[in-house]
């Protein structure tokens, strides 16, 4: 062995190892700018396994310092970002400025949230009138996921290691008057439990993400991900959003791709540009439907949210067209809700990105656009900028038949509700046991008829 390691070597033969080694590490990192290039979709990916596997080897080094910052730590991925500010005092769990009730406040939160004592999400149903947590959901993602088939088109647009017990979300969940409740996380299956919590019906075949709203006859409206008879002059990473009408019954009865709308509408420009190519220029991540005609819109209308474009559009099935559409001054917004038959508001992140990442300015707020003066007012600034409301990223809002504002900061894991006038009535914030805060779920406010009638079906089951 000794003889071996130091046996004498040619030169020759020693340079020869030295420019094939560096031949080889041309090609490597050759194999490597072609599979990034290709991740972007900038004409690259042409090595197929041997390019993800160049990729893999060249991220170790990267992958091991990070596993080594968290050796000890909590398991990061569902915490909160960005951190709070170090010099805010908060208490755990739900802390009542004002006695639960007051001012008129009634009904109740479907409070979605991440478990960091269970490690897992689960679904709270909360009295506003008591402040009381009546109802605690938690179904098993693996047990709703395990007749899905992970089809390779989903691989794009969908990350698989998240489908699991411990990093699955549910994302908006929706409990019927009859106790049923509709989940999905951002880009999986669409499932429906009974008020048993037995698994009713499940769209496989699809990717949902973002809202889920009643369309007011039993069915529901949700973004969802066009992989069939997609364009073939657009890349196929290219994140091709369509709305898409759910039945009772689990039957899609209804879908249209949004590329269509931009391009009938006159709007194509904002997807394609020469500047450069984007995957998902246009971010869908609500859908609102409209419920009566007014004097701005008709009934069967859908007001819908556009992140990357900061884009409110209002859309009309009947025609495949926007009717209306705003882009700012809200920036990234998540949420659109029609507040009467003039009015809607708008959760803006006022998030932009400057080229050093995403930064929120200043804080995140609900907008009040009013239709009949063409106006914008942020009636809720100054108590969210005391609070130092901020989600980067998701977020919502809610308004109560009071008249109160249920206010979601997603990211950091609060919720606060206040009231018409401006004042701080409640906050919950979403802390575990070990200090660490979690992500929220997008929550969603019931009315009192609407939360008992679900909680009357659900002890009519006899399954409870």
């Amino acid at each position: 062995m000794e003889k071996f390691l130091f046996k004498k070597i040619e030169l020759w033969v020693l340079g020869l190892v030295l420019v094939v080694a560096i031949i080889g590490m041309i090609l490597f990192g050759a194999v490597i700018i072609d599979e990034e290039r290709g991740g972007r979709d900038l004409k690259g990916g042409r090595f197929g396994a041997l390019g993800e596997a160049a990729l893999a080897v060249a991220e170790l080094p990267k992958n091991a310092r990070q596993a080594l910052k968290t050796v000890g730590q909590p398991d990061q991925t569902m915490m909160n970002f960005p951190n709070m500010p170090a010099d805010m005092t908060l208490a755990d769990g739900w802390s009542w400025a004002q006695p639960p009730g007051s001012g008129g406040l009634d009904g109740y939160l479907l409070l979605s949230r991440y478990d960091g004592n269970l490690s897992r999400h689960v679904i709270d149903l909360v009295s506003l009138t008591t402040g009381e947590t009546l109802r605690t959901w938690a179904p098993e993602p693996e047990a709703l996921l395990s007749n899905v088939v992970r089809r390779p088109e989903f691989e794009d647009f969908t990350d698989f290691g998240l489908w699991n017990n411990e990093y699955f979300r549910y994302i908006h969940p929706y409990l019927t008057e009859t106790g049923e409740m509709l989940l999905k996380d951002h880009d999986t299956p669409l499932f429906k439990l009974s008020a048993c919590g037995d698994l009713m019906w499940v769209l496989g075949d699809s990717l949902f993400h973002h809202s889920t709203n009643s369309d007011g006859e039993g069915g529901f409206w949700i973004p969802n991900h066009k992989l069939e008879d997609r364009p073939e002059d657009i890349s196929p990473k290219f994140v091709l959003h369509s709305i898409v009408r759910v039945s009772a019954e689990g039957e899609v009865v209804f879908e249209e791709a949004m590329d269509e709308a931009f391009q009938k509408s006159g709007l194509g420009h904002l997807l394609f540009q020469f500047g450069g190519y984007y995957d998902d220029p246009m971010h869908l991540n609500d859908i609102e439907p409209v419920m009566a005609d007014g004097p701005y819109w008709q009934k069967d209308d859908l007001f819908l949210s556009f992140r990357d474009q900061s884009l409110v559009a209002l859309y009309r099935p009947s025609s495949g067209k926007f009717v209306w559409w705003k882009a700012g001054p809200w920036l990234a917004q998540h949420d659109v809700d029609i507040l009467d038959d003039h009015r809607i508001a708008v959760f803006s992140n006022n998030t932009v990105d400057k080229g050093l990442g995403p930064r929120t300015e200043g804080i995140s707020e609900t907008m009040i656009y009013d239709f009949s003066t063409d106006t914008v007012e942020s009636p809720f600034h100054d108590v969210l900028e005391q609070l130092s409301a901020l989600t980067s990223t998701e977020g919502l809002q809610d308004f109560t038949s009071s008249g109160h504002l249920i206010f979601e900061e997603t990211n950091r894991g609060r919720i606060f509700i206040i009231s018409g006038a401006g004042e701080l009535m409640a906050t919950f914030t979403n802390r575990a046991d070990n200090g660490s805060y979690y992500r929220l779920g997008w929550s969603r406010y019931l009315s009192q008829t609407h939360g008992d009638n679900a909680l009357k079906a659900i002890v009519d089951s006899g399954c409870q």
